[in-house]
């Protein structure tokens, strides 16, 4: 029945965890049990893509580059549509034969995710090549939704590029679209590294002073944190972001150990209270060892009490200054309380169910030879959704706790 000891192991902590961390002691009742097991989904969405040969060899060979296609025909769930631009995208996922593409039509394109539908004009097809079985995106965004940090419309779908499968790909609408269609915003800025602005996206009618005052919050958000401390700190920045919904996004990066996440986010204002929200970005290295930047320069982490990473220095002063922090432990605490044992489950349930028929499509599935993980199969699939029931709900188990105890 277990392909390895390693996955029997998983499995007995998965039951020991089931009836000790997740719901108390006592027997498993029927809300404990991780049912992974085929819900009789079928493939939601599909992406044909006709390409010239020579695009279709420039789109697996050429790395690290960015490059445009030009399409021959496009259908994307049964309906043809015509395409104003087609690039791959990325940045580390450029290295792999599968890329990932951003998309512009001329028309809007249905997609579908459950009972939700969604019609997108400008959207991201992620070719996941570096999210083990394909999981930590869908299943981050799902957390993230169930607990209101994340709206934006995302769903696997199968492309086949010139009658060919290219394998499991999770469509998602652009976080720039969604703050500034959905959301009505006048201003998106997505965060570099060293808080550096990396990129600004407008609303046709923002002014330029707007852009100019806007901007100027952001800046004002870091130049403030070595000007004021404490109290007076937590007010001057709550003038410019919604310091809740920043400790917030912390505070799920520290339970699900994303190890990287410093520059993706993106800042937008939210028309109604004219600060600063954040739209959270990039989860296929979550579950990490060691946060990012300690990956990268092979220091020792320093002591984040219970931020996962402090390598941007907003999160370091939240970090490091008592009044700020004894906020993000409330805040910590409330987030852990709202995500529950049953709504972790739910979204491991629910992405067991919706990778199923993908899974069982062997002209899908071979894909994975190209990706960074290669054993993708049903079975390593149900031991990774296992192993991350038992991680998740151990480590909220033992927050709440440290959290109860010291009173917060």
């Amino acid at each position: 029945m277990f392909g390895s000891i390693k996955h029997l192991l998983i499995f007995l902590l998965c039951i020991t965890a089931i009836r000790t961390v997740s719901f108390g002691q006592g027997e498993p009742n029927e809300n404990s049990i991780l049912k992974l097991e085929d819900q009789g989904r079928k493939i939601e969405n599909t992406v044909l893509l006709e390409i010239s040969d020579y695009d279709n060899e420039i789109l697996k060979e050429k790395t690290g580059v960015k490059v445009d296609i030009s399409a021959r025909n496009l259908v994307i769930n049964g309906d043809t549509v015509e395409p104003d631009e087609i690039t791959t995208r990325g940045q580390s996922t450029l290295q792999f034969k599968r890329k990932s593409l951003g998309l512009k039509l001329k028309t809007t394109a249905k997609f579908i995710h459950g009972e939700k539908e969604a019609s997108l004009k400008k959207f991201s097809l992620l070719n996941l090549a570096m999210d083990k079985y394909y999981v930590h995106n869908r299943l981050a965004f799902g957390m993230m939704e169930a607990t209101g940090l994340f709206r934006l419309f995302y769903s696997y779908c199968e492309l086949r590029i010139n009658g060919r499968s290219e394998g499991i790909y999770l469509i998602t609408q652009r976080p720039e679209d969604w703050a500034l269609s959905d959301m009505k915003s006048p201003l998106v800025i997505r965060r570099g590294y060293n808080h550096r602005i990396e990129k600004i996206r407008t609303d046709s009618k923002t002014e330029k002073a707007d852009v100019k005052k806007y901007t100027d919050f952001y800046r004002q958000i870091y130049r403030s944190l070595e000007k004021h401390h404490g109290e007076e700190l937590y007010r001057v920045l709550s003038e410019w972001i919604d310091l809740e919904n920043y400790m917030k996004w912390l505070a799920f990066n520290y339970l699900v150990r994303n190890g990287d996440y410093s520059d993706e986010v993106f800042f937008y204002i939210d028309p109604e209270i004219k600060k600063f929200r954040i739209i959270p970005w990039d989860y296929d290295d979550i579950f990490a060892t060691v946060p990012h930047e300690v990956r990268e320069t092979g220091k020792k982490a320093t002591d984040a009490r219970l931020l996962f990473s402090t390598e941007d220095i907003l999160d370091k002063k939240i970090a490091s200054d008592k009044f700020l922090y004894s906020i993000y432990l409330g805040v910590l605490k409330d987030f852990l309380e709202e995500l529950t044992p049953l709504t972790i489950k739910n979204d491991l349930e629910n992405c067991y169910g919706e990778l199923f028929p993908y899974y069982s499509d062997r002209a899908i599935i071979s894909n994975s030879q190209y990706d960074l993980f290669k054993d993708v199969n049903l079975e390593n699939l149900k031991m990774e959704l296992m192993a991350v029931y038992l991680g998740l709900n151990g480590i909220r188990t033992g927050l709440l706790e440290s959290l109860n105890e010291t009173g917060k």
